[in-house]
């Protein structure tokens, strides 16, 4: 049988049955397009982790509490950081800046506006490592974190939500039961370090140390690196070996009680994380791939049972096992291609939807559909209609065709 009388064979045979059809390729309809929608937020999950440290700069180095490195602090983790370790890194490192924080958040109220937000314990080096443009008074100084001042420095948004369009500067505010006067708000910066820093309220760390939250410690220290990073990670290591009084002649990581990673180390991190997680979602999803194509056997195998009078036919005419083959198993695949476009279609379809969603909670929430997807999609659509179609395919060509006309 010619390939163009073929098609149209099958084709027209499809067409007879097209409740059934659709029916049957709904399984395959679901997986692909689960398929893409969790690779769509898989992806949309690792871009947007990836662009929370893509801006910190190839030569700046965190330092935290623990041995683990590459997150943010736990407070599951013994703190083991304090202002003495980043004046050691200061005088002794090879680095430009190095500045320390102290993370919290607290009920903050101003006249007769209140709110929860996070609070951040800095130094006047906070603007060296994280750049931001102060767009009305000043940034926290020298003498305001050797004093312990209670001065304050307000990001865009809280500003906004304290004093409305009133000038912020020199006015009150207070944070648990600390009083404190705004010096300084800055500039819209957005999300990042999964923390919506226009949110944010900036103290001198001592402040925050001694006042707020009665602490020594600090929960991590930034630094700029000068000349190759891996040399002064290192470097980084052993003076905090030796201002902890840590014995680990051999460099053990697991010894320190103190981590040092670069953003390197944090996008390897997350780009296997990502790729994990990713992988996973698929492999879930591709379970209804495996469904859809099941049932798409069962139909092909009820099909061989109604037309067998049709293919004894046909053997009875000429009709050939490979002809007979090809036709039932050009069906299957027939099946699986048009649930594929289809899955694939309504996959971008929800794909977009769910990045809506998803927009509305986290700022900065890309719209990702991988290539790989769609070509996935159509790759495995046709490997499913071929390993699930060509034992109906099979069993119809074998059918003798003196049985096959006596069929009732």
């Amino acid at each position: 049988m010619r390939i163009p009388d073929l098609v149209r064979t099958s084709s027209d045979s499809l067409r007879r049955n097209t409740s059934r059809s659709f029916l049957t390729v709904l399984g395959i309809v679901i997986g692909i397009a689960a398929v893409i929608v969790m690779l769509s937020i898989g992806q949309g999950a690792q871009g947007y982790v990836l662009n929370q440290v893509a801006n910190l700069g190839s030569d700046v180095l965190f330092v935290e509490s623990g041995n683990g490195g590459g997150g943010p602090p736990s407070p599951f983790v013994q703190q083991t950081l304090n202002l003495k370790d980043a004046a050691a890194l200061a005088k002794r490192g090879p680095f430009t800046v190095v500045s320390s924080v102290v993370i919290t958040n607290a009920a903050v109220s101003a006249q007769e506006n209140s709110t929860f937000t996070d609070i951040a314990g800095s130094d006047e080096f906070q603007l060296d490592i994280f750049p931001a443009e102060i767009a009305t008074g000043r940034f926290i100084d020298h003498e305001d974190v050797t004093s312990s001042a209670r001065v304050a420095v307000l990001g865009w948004d809280i500003a906004k939500d304290l004093f409305g369009d009133q000038d912020p500067i020199g006015e009150r505010i207070t944070i648990r039961n600390l009083p404190a006067r705004v010096i300084g708000v800055v500039t819209p910066q957005g999300s990042k370090f999964f923390s919506n820093l226009d949110k944010r309220i900036y103290l001198p760390v001592t402040t925050t140390q001694r006042e707020l939250l009665n602490v020594d410690y600090v929960s991590y220290i930034s630094m700029k690196a000068i000349g190759d990073i891996e040399i002064a990670k290192d470097e980084a290591r052993a003076i905090l070996r030796d201002t902890h009084a840590i014995d680990n002649p051999n460099a053990d990581l697991a010894k320190d009680d103190f981590s040092v990673s670069s953003q390197s180390d944090a996008v390897n991190i997350i780009a296997g994380v990502g790729f994990a997680l990713t992988l996973l979602l698929a492999s879930i999803a591709a379970i209804s791939l495996v469904v859809g194509g099941i049932g798409i056997m069962n139909m092909m195998l009820v099909s061989v049972t109604e037309r067998t009078r049709e293919i004894g036919l046909r053997k009875a005419i000429g009709g050939t096992e490979q002809d007979i083959l090809r036709q039932f198993l050009l069906e299957a695949i027939m099946l699986t291609i048009g649930g594929g476009v289809l899955g694939i279609t309504v996959g971008i379809f929800f794909s977009f939807l769910a990045s809506l969603a998803l927009k509305a909670f986290v700022d900065g929430w890309v719209f990702v559909i991988p290539p790989s997807a769609i070509i996935s999609a159509f790759l495995v659509s046709t490997v499913v209609g071929i390993a699930f179609g060509y034992y109906p395919a099979k069993r119809a060509a074998k059918l003798d065709p003196i049985e096959a006309l006596r069929y009732e």
